[in-house]
């Protein structure tokens, strides 16, 4: 498993450009809410790449992540994406290694 912190623009880039050959998760984490804590617990056992930001440092990354892929930012979040695009997301409650699991699987058959 591959866990990492991006906090700008050229992070994206790197998680997009891994995108193309292999799923991977944008997780959006709050240091500061108890379910992204939670959340977080979550991400840090799936097999899949992901790409932590963390909310409160790296506002403009997020706001970014939003416009370009034109999905409402939350908090705790999670992106799933392949070949670049945006395939599934989550929020709050639904930010779990399961999900994650379901959503990636049929990728992964294939």
């Amino acid at each position: 498993m591959s866990y990492r912190s991006i906090d700008s623009t050229d992070g994206l880039q790197d998680a997009l450009d891994q995108s193309q050959s292999e799923p991977i998760v944008l997780f959006k984490h709050s240091n500061t809410c108890d379910l992204s804590a939670m959340a977080r617990q979550e991400m840090v056992t799936i097999d899949i790449p992901v790409f932590e930001l963390v909310v409160q440092t790296a506002r403009p990354l997020s706001n970014h992540i939003e416009a370009h892929f034109g999905i409402r930012h939350e908090s705790p979040q999670v992106i799933l994406l392949s070949e670049g695009k945006a395939i599934f997301n989550a929020s709050h409650r639904g930010v779990t290694a399961d999900n994650i699991h379901s959503a990636v699987s049929p990728l992964l058959a294939s």
